[in-house]
């Protein structure tokens, strides 16, 4: 894999931007600009799709580009030619893929979903990127030229802002579970804590150490330290693996993925800092 410097600045800047998305409708709208300043696109549209049949939610860029009703309807009927949306479906993996990688552009021009769809965007080369599913919904973001695959580089560096997106993704899905927890009927203990306990306790549920916590929030150790144990408190937990627990089991927040698609077993809390 091969990402030149600029391009890996350009991308933490990118990766920044994110940092504060609290609703996952907002992202797709966040992400997109980004995204075409790091790999120029003519379109690029952030997709949820399914899991009813036809069921299509979609923002794009440029702003401007709105497809009609009667265009989305036929996407719909046809969305399952895509390769790139059945190859995220049945497999799970949301890594960067062509259409070029699964058929010639001659056959792409042989399905109903090019035919009614994207030769009057026009579509003649795509690239997606998948991100966590959602209700059943295939979740993912496209780039889509009229001229000129995309290429390894291309490829690559997607492949490096993937992970940053799907961070940003779980955050904005764990902050409006925690919104909605806050605002609801139910009086359960996690309605307590305040933005800045919810945000400390996201990043000791993603692994962070109080050490590395207090960087990242430019706070000193001993707060980390003062808020977990108001955190403790709040929850009526005797430590930071029990917190965690209950957080992620009550919706609070994202459970951390060890990469095999599974969420760890929280650690000894006798491991921990406190």
């Amino acid at each position: 894999m091969h990402v030149s410097l600029s391009a890996l600045e350009s991308a933490l800047r990118f990766v920044e931007d994110l940092a504060d998305t609290d609703d996952p409708a907002d992202l797709g709208r966040r992400a997109l600009p980004g995204l075409d300043r790091l790999v120029p696109a003519d379109v690029l549209t952030y997709n949820e799709l399914g899991p009813e049949t036809g069921r299509v939610s979609y923002c794009a860029y440029p702003e401007g580009v709105l497809f009609s009703p009667d265009s989305l309807a036929a996407f719909a009927a046809h969305m399952h030619e895509n390769p790139l949306i059945n190859h995220m479906q049945s497999t799970g993996d949301g890594s960067p893929m062509m259409i070029s990688d699964f058929l010639s552009q001659e056959r792409f021009h042989r399905l109903g979903v090019y035919t009614e769809f994207y030769r009057q965007v026009p579509v003649e080369h795509q690239i997606a990127i998948g991100l966590p599913p959602l209700g059943g919904r295939v979740v993912g973001i496209a780039l889509n030229r009229g001229r000129g695959d995309f290429t390894e580089g291309d490829r690559d560096l997607l492949g490096v802002l993937r992970a940053p997106l799907v961070r940003a993704s779980s955050r904005s899905r764990s902050r409006r579970r925690a919104r909605e927890a806050l605002t609801g009927p139910d009086d359960s203990q996690l309605a307590g804590l305040t933005s800045r306990e919810l945000q400390l306790l996201e990043l000791v549920a993603m692994g962070r150490t109080n050490t590395a916590i207090a960087r990242m929030l430019e706070i000193s150790p001993r707060t980390v330290a003062h808020h977990l144990d108001n955190i403790y408190r709040k929850l009526d937990v005797s430590g930071r693996a029990a917190a965690v627990y209950r957080a992620v089991t009550e919706g609070m927040v994202a459970p951390r993925d060890n990469g095999r698609g599974q969420a760890p077993a929280p650690r000894d809390p006798a491991a921990e800092d406190r």
